[in-house]
């Protein structure tokens, strides 16, 4: 599998979770993220932001958990996101972000990425 930049920040989202609780009882859901590279699948992310203190891993939802939003986005696209360098709305309103179920969940989520693009290190 491609290396993906995006790993870094998941890792960085849990690792920023307990800091972040008043955001992830707003969002109160299950986030599944499919990173692509190059229009290939490269990886797959939960945030199980459902109860605290919240869980960020590798891979499908736990225990058959479904998503209450599942987005499927280009990994530098997700990284210029997190960054606050790409508009959310324009990103989707573009096709450049994809998602299926509640989307606005990833307002929610909007909070929490630009708390952790300040600690991540890109």
């Amino acid at each position: 599998m491609p290396e993906i930049i995006s790993a870094t920040l998941f890792d960085t989202i849990k690792e920023e979770l307990p800091n972040n609780q008043a955001e992830l009882k707003k969002v109160n859901g299950i986030v599944v993220y499919e990173i692509l590279k190059d229009g290939k699948p490269a990886a797959k992310y939960t945030m199980d932001l459902k109860s605290p203190p919240g869980d960020v891993y590798e891979g499908d939802p736990k225990g058959g958990a479904k998503p209450n939003v599942s987005v499927t986005i280009e990994d530098e696209v997700f990284v210029a996101l997190a960054a606050g360098e790409l508009d959310p709305v324009k990103a989707f309103m573009s096709g450049k972000v994809k998602a299926k179920g509640n989307i606005m969940l990833l307002q929610k989520l909007s909070a929490i990425l630009k708390n952790v693009n300040a600690k991540a290190k890109l």
